[in-house]
């Protein structure tokens, strides 16, 4: 189902009008670090893994051993609109008419004359830029990562490698894929691992105490699963199902205290997650999803909740958050600048 049929009906007074009286007063929370991003560095490397049943996919995982970031807000419509629109104008190599996401705060722009497809913001949609962006593939946002390592070249081989080697996506005779498991040595952005999603979402060092860590059982540093509810009233939208999907309609940061124990936002609500891991069903087939999504049930907030899809799928709840080194790209660059500037004081 497309992006289209699914928010036409949100017309409907009562979802936009208490919608979009969330939308100004939660997005100016959000502070942006020079490269577009709001980072939070995930520390306590060499942290003890999550001791759950044996039977769970997340027993004895989530131990990292060196520091990380992580952004704070998942990928927005604002960031995925700059990316589509770099290159959805220049060719079809990519099918970059299906690159618009299935659910985000953008459509088709109508007015645009050329060759491709263009996008802009809704404007039904107050603070559209923030909403979350979902139904992108796994293979998309592994080449969102290469243009972001690419310094967002315009230029169509900056989707190619960098972060991802996108010339081992492809099929085995058997159906299998055969896109390469991690990403390469030197990325300077990435889809985040199973362990370091894990970590940063359940993770708490002071979970017991001041320097006293362990595991919460659900994101939002909670044992049990969120309030579904509208930002002031709920904790999460997740489990929330409002007339015409308007639950779609709540932009990314509208619940700042539901927050991880390293402050990341909605990892309960808006959208699920792509992780690197593969499925561990022989060749890998799918990519580990993690985290719930608006309206789902809140149980995917479980620490041993997780689902898996195929990495060319396009699921309707599935979007991304990316991780990054420490320091994050562009920080040594400012620092070096600081350093070559010439002192205003005299010397004495």
């Amino acid at each position: 189902m497309r992006h289209a049929s699914l928010l036409s009906g949100f017309g409907t007074a009562v979802a936009v009008a208490v919608v979009s009286g969330i939308m100004a007063a939660s997005v100016t929370t959000i502070a942006h670090a020079d490269d577009g991003f709001q980072w939070a560095t995930i520390g306590a490397a060499g942290n003890q893994a999550y001791q759950g049943s044996p039977g769970y996919r997340a027993h004895n995982r989530g131990s990292v051993g060196y520091e990380y970031k992580i952004s704070k807000l998942e990928i927005t419509t604002g960031q995925w609109l700059e990316f589509v629109n770099t290159f959805s104008t220049q060719t079809d190599q990519y099918q970059f008419s299906r690159w618009g996401a299935q659910l985000w705060g953008a459509s088709l722009d109508t007015r645009y004359v050329g060759p491709g497809t263009k996008y802009k913001l809704r404007p039904s949609i107050p603070n559209a830029a923030m909403l979350p962006v979902t139904g992108i593939s796994w293979r998309d946002a592994a080449r969102y990562c290469n243009w972001l390592h690419n310094g967002k070249s315009s230029d169509l081989n900056a989707l190619i490698t960098g972060a991802y080697d996108t010339t081992t996506f492809g099929l085995n005779p058997d159906g299998s894929f055969t896109d390469s498991l991690t990403h390469l040595a030197g990325a300077k952005y990435w889809i985040p691992t199973f362990d370091e999603w894990m970590k940063a979402a359940y993770f708490d060092p002071d979970r017991y105490g001041k320097g006293v860590a362990g595991w919460w059982t659900f994101t939002n540093k909670s044992d049990g699963p969120g309030i579904a509810g509208l930002p002031g009233v709920g904790t999460t939208s997740a489990g929330l199902n409002l007339p015409d999907f308007a639950q779609w309609n709540i932009p990314l940061g509208a619940y700042p205290q539901s927050l991880s124990p390293w402050g990341l936002l909605d990892t309960s609500g808006g959208a699920r997650e792509w992780t690197e891991e593969g499925a561990p069903t022989g060749a890998p087939r799918e990519r580990i999803v993690l985290g719930s999504a608006a309206g789902a049930a809140d149980s995917a907030d479980f620490i041993a909740s997780l689902t898996s899809r195929e990495p060319d799928a396009f699921s309707i709840s599935t979007g991304l958050r990316i991780a990054t080194t420490v320091p994050s790209p562009g920080t040594t660059v400012v620092l070096g600048v600081l350093f070559l500037l010439p002192s205003s004081r005299r010397r004495t």
